[in-house]
């Protein structure tokens, strides 16, 4: 099965929340479920995290293969380390991993366009290292006032590449409000960017809640 790379319209919109419940999900169905978290900085709990939910017991080292201490973008992070980010690296990770597993979850960093390093004069962003990945796109999106412009640019950018999105996750990090621009964004979204709707998961949701597997069977299907 092709990668999972899971991207969001924003750092803080719960893209690890979401690999985490879905990765949750395929291991109860019996599927032998991967992580990877390839950049991490000023904390390494994301990874850690998808380590547990996934079950994979695979080495940190693998999952998450650059860290940074400080919070910032991949590019920026090394470049005040006077480190040098070596793509590469990055790769061999990803194929161990992928081999091992029935299906690999990749998870990105803040936005889609976040900047990782500098190759052949150019900026290398989470764009294009998805599309060196080769997998299915799903994109993690608030429900909240804004959301129209993130998630169509990202959506708009990522088939503009030539990725393959299979369409939004809209996550409550707060508990939503049952009024407007709540209820009708998802749609508006739908329509404006071309994509499917494959589900919402509400504020702090039972892991066991059935979202989770409405959600995995629309990824799966």
């Amino acid at each position: 099965m092709q990668p999972l790379l899971i991207t969001g319209t924003n750092t803080e919109i719960g893209k690890t929340y979401v690999a985490c419940g879905i990765a949750r999900e395929l291991k109860r169905r019996g599927i032998d479920v991967g992580v990877f978290k390839p950049f991490c900085s000023g904390s390494r709990e994301d990874a850690e995290l998808l380590i547990e939910a996934s079950g994979s017991g695979d080495d940190i080292e693998i999952v998450n293969p650059f860290y940074f201490e400080k919070p910032l973008a991949p590019y920026h992070a090394a470049m005040l380390d006077n480190l040098e980010i070596d793509i590469s690296k990055c790769f061999a990770a990803f194929d161990i991993l992928k081999q091992r597993r029935e299906i690999l979850i990749v998870e990105g960093a803040g936005g889609i366009l976040v900047p990782i390093c500098e190759a052949e004069g150019e900026i290398y962003s989470f764009l294009d290292f998805f599309s060196d990945c080769a997998g299915k796109v799903v994109v993690v999106a608030g429900r909240e006032l804004g959301t129209i412009n993130h998630t169509w640019l990202t959506v708009k950018t990522c088939k503009e590449k030539g990725l393959d999105v299979l369409g939004v996750i809209y996550n409550d990090i707060k508990p939503a409000e049952k009024k407007e621009p709540y209820l009708s964004n998802p749609k508006i979204i739908s329509k404006c960017a071309g994509t499917k709707i494959m589900g919402a998961v509400a504020y702090n949701p039972d892991p066991k809640d059935d979202a989770w597997k409405k959600l995995t069977d629309n990824i799966l299907t």
